[in-house]
């Protein structure tokens, strides 16, 4: 990647033309991903053309092909709260990571974004929200997308207040972070510690925005708060009102898209990892952002669900 590439990125971003974009999600993992796949359905200038199931192991899933298999199942549901009889693809992803940097795994995800490249000569934004397997398997089985492909990328720390890169998304599949940074694809990084880290969106303001409104995928985004912080609709048991926040790392990857002055990427010396995670340099520039206006996103974010997501 060259600063060339780095401002066609940035002039891309800017112009009034809808933004090609493929979801690569691990939307059973952490509630912030269904609030990304919301906001990519319903802005008027991103072209959604397809979604994938990413894979991940943690308490919610025993095995990345569960993992895989339940992001697909909920981007399905989500797909359907939001625009019911909606056409967008949705493709599952790898079932298990990369065994090495030159092997693939073979998935529909990977040959989804493979075929999103090579049908326009625009550029295609893969935000990757979730692991970079079906990514990374993506541009080792057919590197000529780079001609095109831009590499969003939710993961890593901001390089410079961490040595160690290693968030979740990174660290569970190494390999396939070091084929994507070690090549000289386009590339936008926006780090989760130091950078997407502020966008903590607290139960009282969702609720406030989107529950009860007659909006399917509005109650089922307060419901998930609700969900994983414990807080029922009756607020605690003593009938206090319960303040408590998430995260939404990954509606970044939709929001750097907007720009409308939402985020402020940079161009930067290219980084990649090591085989235990941390950051190393490589060749050429790639496009970040740690910079990200919090208030104004949740504002973009809320109006776009009310006006455009199905009603009741």
């Amino acid at each position: 990647m060259t600063r060339a590439d780095y401002d066609a990125i940035m002039a891309r971003i800017a112009s009034k033309e809808p933004k090609k974009l493929v979801l690569d999600s691990d939307c059973a993992n952490e509630i912030d991903d269904q609030f990304a796949v919301a906001y990519a359905m319903t802005a008027e200038d991103i072209d959604l053309l397809c979604m994938c199931g990413s894979p991940f192991i943690n308490g919610n899933a025993s095995s990345t092909a569960e993992g895989m298999e339940k992001s697909y199942i909920e981007l399905l549901r989500m797909r359907d709260l939001v625009c019911p009889g909606s056409e967008i693809p949705v493709y599952r992803g790898a079932d298990r990571y990369l065994p090495d940097m030159s092997t693939p795994v073979g998935c529909d995800a990977a040959d989804a974004i493979i075929d999103a490249c090579r049908s326009t000569d625009d550029l295609v934004f893969i935000a990757v929200t979730g692991c970079f397997t079906d990514a990374a398997s993506a541009l080792i089985k057919a590197p000529d997308i780079k001609k095109n492909a831009v590499f969003v990328l939710i993961g890593a720390n901001d390089p410079d207040r961490y040595r160690d890169a290693g968030d979740f998304n990174l660290r569970q599949d190494i390999p396939a972070a070091r084929a994507i940074m070690d090549s000289d694809a386009m590339m936008l990084l926006l780090p989760a510690m130091g950078g997407t880290q502020c966008l903590e969106l607290s139960l009282g303001e969702c609720a406030y925005a989107l529950e009860g409104r007659g909006i399917p995928a509005g109650d089922y985004l307060t419901h998930l708060i609700r969900r994983d912080h414990g807080v029922p609709l009756s607020g605690s048991s003593d009938g206090h009102t319960v303040s408590t926040c998430h995260i939404m790392w990954d509606v970044a990857s939709i929001a750097v898209l907007r720009g409308k002055k939402l985020t402020s990427p940079v161009c930067r010396g290219r980084l990649s990892v090591d085989e235990s995670g941390m950051f190393i340099p490589a060749p050429g520039v790639m496009g970040m952002c740690c910079s990200f206006d919090r208030d104004a996103i949740f504002t973009d974010l809320f109006g776009l669900i009310d006006e455009k997501a199905f009603r009741y």
